[in-house]
């Protein structure tokens, strides 16, 4: 095997005689060299676009959201937070009652999405980066007045400026005795923060401490508590904080998943905001999968600089033959020939990429050509350059199996 190797790497640019064998192998080498890097650098940009949009939503969303799998509301005890919160990796959990109801301010009023929270929130959720505007707080020092935190879409849609801004907030109650006779629920919160949410949420949230969201929305504490348990009422979702953020959560999904088997859905942040990221997915792989065609369009050169090769060294081919060499040996030569024009073109094309996509993300060359001057955002991952040098080697194996095929005895 060793005698095969040293044959292919003399006939791989060979320095003496050149031939316009070796000026086929060069383009080869070189349109491998430019797939590879613009394939990589493809992938980076639609990574960074990717990273970018979801950065938005890492302030407003948790690392895993737990949901009921049946009903809207599920009941809360303090022993099932305590339980979480003990699994390894687990920062800080969040009760979360969410639904819609009718706010209010002065002549103006609207559907809005309310998100009742506990004291948890700012342990589980990027607070300071959420807030644009005011201060963070929901609750006074004393814990008597409660207060409210309204997304920038619904600040500008109902006019709010000012200091001292008091918003209603309005829920038909559910224990009403029929559709006649239905009551509102009532809560009055001052304003005290904008928050700057994820497109989803960013035109209609309103976010409140959770116990007025389950006075608002009557999911109070109505069940009977066994002795040494303690009821925190309704809830529609948990929000889970993992040591090691975004990307470290798939052990502790699993672990939960088994706890609670049948009776919730664990979602990271993928699974939150699906839509979006099979978008992205379609995206990146189609772009991948057109590229990849190009690859392989470039392949069919590799297959004539090595027809060529085997033709050109049909003598010495012969010369190895009658010492004794096996044909079988003799065709793996093709095939490491092969592997080294494709594989040495990938890591120099992909060498290049690297250094464009690290002068990108330090200086910022190439910018967006929008009213507002942005830099083109880029993230290079490992997984990516294991599968373009991956895809360029099969490719090049692939072309390498088919002049194999083509060297024969006697020819």
């Amino acid at each position: 095997m060793k005698l095969v190797w040293l044959i292919a790497r003399k006939y791989f640019f060979s320095r003496k005689n050149p031939s316009a064998v070796n000026i086929i192998t060069g383009i080869s080498l070189a349109g491998y060299a430019v797939g590879a890097m613009a394939l990589l650098i493809l992938l980076s940009a639609l990574n960074g676009f990717e990273d970018s949009i979801f950065g938005g939503y890492k302030n407003s969303s948790p690392h895993l959201k737990m949901l009921p799998n049946t009903g809207k509301v599920f009941y809360v005890r303090r022993s099932m937070i305590d339980s979480i919160q003990r699994v390894p990796g687990v920062r800080g959990v969040s009760v979360i009652l969410q639904d819609k109801a009718i706010i209010k301010y002065g002549d103006q009023q609207t559907v809005a999405r309310v998100r009742g929270v506990d004291s948890s929130f700012f342990r589980v959720f990027r607070v300071d980066s959420m807030v644009k505007a005011g201060i963070p707080k929901l609750v006074s020092v004393s814990g008597d007045i409660q207060y409210a935190w309204l997304s920038e879409g619904l600040v500008y849609r109902l006019g709010l400026n000012g200091n001292d801004n008091y918003i209603e907030l309005l829920s038909p109650d559910r224990t009403s005795g029929s559709v006649a006779q239905t009551q509102l629920n009532q809560e009055v919160l001052g304003v005290t923060a904008m928050v700057q949410l994820a497109d989803d949420d960013a035109q209609n949230t309103v976010i409140v401490p959770l116990q007025t969201a389950q006075t608002l929305f009557a999911r109070e504490d109505d069940q009977v508590i066994e002795e040494g348990s303690v009821g925190m009422g309704y809830a529609s979702e948990l929000a889970i904080r993992v040591e090691g953020g975004f990307g470290a959560e798939s052990a502790i999904k699993q672990r939960l998943l088994e706890t609670y088997f049948g009776d919730f859905d664990v979602r990271n942040l993928q699974e939150q905001h699906p839509t979006l990221h099979k978008m992205f997915n379609t995206e990146k792989w189609f772009s991948f999968a057109l590229l990849a065609f190009i690859l392989a369009l470039i392949s069919f050169n590799l297959f004539g600089s090595l027809r060529m090769m085997a033709i050109d060294k049909q003598s010495d081919l012969q010369i190895l033959l009658a010492m004794g060499m096996r044909l079988k040996l003799l065709r793996r030569v093709f095939i490491i020939e092969g592997l080294l024009v494709s594989v040495i073109g990938s890591v120099l094309g992909m060498l290049i990429a690297i250094i464009l996509i690290w002068v990108q993300q330090h200086y910022g060359l190439v910018k967006t050509q929008s009213t507002f001057e942005l830099v083109y955002p880029v993230s290079l991952r490992w997984l990516d350059i294991v599968l373009v040098l991956s895809l360029n080697a099969m490719l090049g194996f692939i072309v390498s199996l088919g002049v194999r095929g083509l060297v024969k005895m006697g020819r």
